[in-house]
Parts: C-alpha cells; sequence; structure tokens
C-alpha cells in the first residue's frame, strides 16, 4: 500500500484527529503515523503480535521478556477477575444499585452520573481494589489528572499532572495484580463512569431502545454488546511496530507507530449496517471497543458486569427518562462522554 498524505488539519484537541470515515490504511505525515481505521484492517492489528501497545509517542517494549511478563501479568489479573469473584461483586453492585435506584424521583430532575453512576462505581471500586469505601472519594478526586491525561494524551500538561498524581495515588494500592491497583481504581472510578454516560446517553437518545429493553429485560445480557460498539469509550489507540510487517497491504516499518481508529471500526458499514444506529436487537455483533486476541481487554467480564448490574435497575424502575439540558461534552481524542446527564424520568412502573 502506498504512503498517502493523511487529513488536512492535524489533531482537534476538542474532537476526534482523525476522519471518522472508514479508509484504506494509510500513513498521515501530519500524525506521523499509519492510520487504520477499517473493521478487517483494526481487527488485524489487534491479532499481529508484532504490533504493541503504545503511548502517544511511547516505545513499544523490544525485550522479548517484556512480553513476557504481560502474559503473567495477564494471567494473573484474569484470575483475580474469576467468574467467582464476578459472581461476588454482582451480588454486591446489583443490590447496592437496586436500593440507589428506588430514591431516584420522577417528580423533579436527576443529575444520572453524580447522583447514580458515580457512587456505584466507587462501590465496585473499593470491592475490586480492596481498598476502604470510605477512601474512595478522596483516591477519586486525587486520580482526576491520571483520566484526564488518559482522554488526551496529546496535552503534555495533563502528562506531567498524571505523572504526579499516580506517585501519590500509588502508595494507597499494595494488593492484587497490578492492574487491579491504581490503574484498576482509576479505570472504575473514572472510565467506567464515562463509559455508563456515553451507554446512556444513546439511549437516551433513542427512546424506543430503551422501551424494547424495558419490555424485554432479559435481552440487556445481550444488548450490552451494542452499547459497546456504539459508545464504547475508545475512540484511537496507539501502537507501535517491533518488526517489518505487512497489515491487510500495508507495508509497515519496525519502529512506525499505528493509530487504531476504533470508533470507526466499530461503525464500519461493511460490519455494521446503519451502525451510527443504536439496535439493541442487532445480531452478530463483534464490536472492537474492548480490543480482540492477545490484546482483548482483560478486564471485560468486569465492565460488562457493571454496565448491566447499574443499568438494569433503571431500566425497571423507570418507563423512560427525558434530557431536559444540552449536553457539553468532556474529555479528549482518545475518549469523550458527557459531562453530566441532567434528566427527567418518567414515573415508575405500577
Amino acid at each position: 500500500m502506498e504512503r498517502m498524505k493523511g487529513p488536512t488539519g492535524g489533531c482537534d484537541r476538542t474532537d476526534h484527529p482523525i476522519a471518522p470515515e472508514n479508509r484504506a490504511p494509510h500513513f498521515d505525515e501530519l500524525l506521523d503515523a499509519w492510520v487504520l481505521s477499517r473493521y478487517a484492517d483494526v481487527l488485524a492489528a489487534f491479532h499481529c503480535s508484532s504490533l504493541f501497545p503504545a503511548g502517544l509517542n511511547g516505545k513499544a517494549p523490544s525485550d522479548p521478556l517484556a512480553g513476557d511478563d504481560v502474559v503473567k501479568m495477564r494471567r494473573e489479573t484474569r484470575d483475580a477477575l474469576s467468574p467467582l469473584h464476578l459472581r461476588v461483586w454482582r451480588k454486591g453492585l446489583a443490590s447496592s444499585a437496586r436500593a440507589l435506584a428506588q430514591k431516584l424521583s420522577a417528580d423533579q430532575p436527576v443529575e444520572l452520573i453524580n447522583s447514580y453512576a458515580q457512587p456505584l462505581c466507587l462501590i465496585l471500586a473499593a470491592m475490586v481494589t480492596k481498598v476502604d469505601l470510605q477512601e474512595t472519594e478522596r483516591l477519586r478526586a486525587l486520580a482526576e489528572p491520571i483520566a484526564a491525561s488518559a482522554a488526551e494524551p496529546y496535552d503534555a500538561a495533563l502528562k506531567s499532572s498524571a505523572k504526579a498524581a499516580n506517585a501519590l495515588i500509588r502508595t494507597s494500592f499494595r494488593r492484587g495484580p497490578e492492574p487491579l491497583r491504581e490503574s484498576g481504581f482509576v479505570a472504575l472510578a473514572h472510565t467506567l463512569p464515562c463509559l455508563l454516560a456515553n451507554a446512556w446517553f444513546a439511549l437516551l437518545e433513542s427512546p424506543e431502545q430503551w422501551a424494547v429493553l424495558r419490555s424485554e429485560p432479559r435481552l440487556l445480557e445481550h444488548a450490552v454488546e451494542e452499547l459497546l460498539r456504539c459508545s464504547g469509550l475508545p475512540r484511537l489507540l496507539f501502537r507501535r511496530a517491533i518488526q517489518d510487517i505487512k497489515v491487510n497491504g500495508a507495508h509497515i516499518r519496525k519502529g512506525e507507530r499505528i493509530v487504531l481508529n476504533v470508533r470507526a471500526a466499530n461503525r464500519d458499514p461493511a460490519n455494521f449496517p446503519h451502525g451510527d444506529q443504536l439496535d439493541v436487537r442487532r445480531t452478530r455483533i463483534r464490536h472492537l471497543a474492548l480490543g480482540a486476541g492477545s490484546h482483548s481487554c482483560v478486564g471485560a467480564g468486569l465492565i460488562r458486569m457493571a454496565v448491566i448490574s447499574i443499568t438494569r435497575p433503571l431500566l425497571e424502575r423507570f418507563s423512560g427518562a427525558t434530557l431536559i439540558e444540552p449536553i457539553k461534552w468532556r474529555g479528549g481524542s482518545v475518549y469523550r462522554f458527557p459531562e453530566s446527564l441532567r434528566v427527567q424520568f418518567d414515573k415508575p412502573r405500577s
């Protein structure tokens, strides 16, 4: 595949820095990176053993031992996120979610993120990372720069703040596999509420889909995949080649960066007809929001469990909801999310 000049205009920090359309693999001179945006190309990259996760400008590990360490860490994390643990956490989280949902009112507006999502995510974070629940709000505040930098890696100031925050928060987490310490806490306390905000925004924008899930509660176990496809957080992921490779016709040299446009891939019409539309009855939803192959998210089961457990009580209690304030978006090039969801719930079912 010939190298091509990518979209002009560079990276827009307030929006997606990569054009949203599905294009053949191309080298973007402004980004100094290959850009993959078609579903088949991004999937192939996830399955390629010569492409390693990398930061915006970071280097992928070249020492084979680094790869062994990653495999060991993933195995330890999977053990810590075993089905037995997930069942215990699901029971506790679902109970807390039902109790909190009962306190939400249809008589006055509700800010859904701060009043509902955030408290439940902190409860889950405490269970998984084994920190005192009373400490979670303090730790959440400390971790704010880490989450902000993850959403917008192009911002050097955020990166510096995140480094300092990591040093402060690390001493509070001493048990369990490394991914379930401070990074796991940040994911559950900050990233998970953002994912829920995106998923609920999609449902609020498609009230007929809320109605389908309310009338068929069991469908939620399947519909979570469509919510992840349509509203999953990753917009961009970064990789670096550790040797010369060929990905679906793109000749990528050792050391070159690759940008995976996950958002575009999850809407590729070749795989998802009417991909910009939420359809909770959609079948064959092999989305890439949680990666794929050896680079799939090791916490995928935990994420699915949390989205289902926290969302279900809203669908059971309320016949629908209406946004009553315009959405203000936060985040950056890697992921974006509504700052708040101020809604008016329909009356609870009798």
